[in-house]
C-alpha cells in the first residue's frame, strides 16, 4: 500500500529556498534539499519535481513575497515621493544587514546565463518590479514631486540598476555607509 504523502508544501518551499539561497543552485544536492525540507526523496519527486522545478518554485515564491512586502511598505507612505524614498532607504538597509545577498541576483548570475526558462522567469519578474517602480515614479512625476522631463520606465530601471551597484559595493568593500551614503545621494538626484 502506498503511503499518504502529506506536509505543507509551502514552508517546504522555505527550506529548500534557504539552501538555494545559502549554497547557489549548482552547489545545492538533492541530499541537501531532503535534508533541509525533512523529507524524503520519493515524496520531493512526487509532489514537487525535480531539482530544476523545485528551484522554479523557490525563485516564484521569493519574488512573489519580496513584491508583497514591496506593495505593503508603498501603501502605508502617504506620498509618491515618500514611498521612493522609503524604498530606496530600505533597499540600502537591506544590502548591509542581508549576509546571504539577494537569492534574484544570485540566480541571474549563476544560473540565467545558460538556462533559458530560469531567465525567462528572472526578466519577467524583474518586468513587474520595473513596472510597478515605474507607477510610482510617474505619480511622483504627476504630482509635481519629481522633474517630469524623464521617463519614468527608464527612472525605474535606474533606481533598480543602482541597488544592484550597491550591493556588488558592498560584497566588495563591506562599507555601510558607502551605500547609506550612494542611497542618499540617489535620493537627492532624482528629487532634484
Amino acid at each position: 500500500m502506498a503511503r499518504c504523502v502529506e506536509f505543507n508544501e509551502v514552508e517546504k518551499i522555505e527550506k529548500a529556498m534557504n539552501v538555494f539561497w545559502e549554497k547557489g543552485y549548482n552547489a545545492t544536492s538533492m541530499q541537501d534539499l531532503v535534508d533541509a525540507m525533512q523529507i524524503n526523496r520519493s515524496s520531493l519527486y512526487n509532489t514537487i519535481g525535480d531539482k530544476h522545478q523545485l528551484f522554479m518554485k523557490c525563485i516564484s515564491n521569493y519574488f512573489d513575497n519580496a513584491m508583497q512586502e514591496l506593495k505593503d511598505k508603498v501603501a502605508n507612505e502617504t506620498s509618491a515621493k515618500a514611498a521612493l524614498i522609503k524604498v530606496i532607504s530600505d533597499k540600502a538597509d537591506w544590502i548591509i544587514s542581508c549576509d546571504k545577498g539577494c537569492l534574484g541576483m544570485k540566480t541571474i548570475f549563476e544560473i540565467a546565463p545558460d538556462d533559458c526558462t530560469v531567465r525567462n522567469v528572472m526578466s519577467k519578474n524583474n518586468d513587474i518590479f520595473i513596472e510597478f517602480l515605474a507607477t510610482i515614479v510617474q505619480k511622483a512625476m504627476d504630482d509635481g514631486e519629481m522633474d517630469d522631463s524623464e521617463d519614468a520606465a527608464l527612472m525605474a530601471e535606474y533606481i533598480a540598476t543602482s541597488f544592484t551597484g550597491w550591493k556588488q559595493s558592498y560584497i566588495l568593500n563591506g562599507n555601510p555607509i558607502k551605500i547609506k551614503k550612494m542611497s542618499e545621494f540617489l535620493i537627492k538626484n532624482i528629487f532634484k
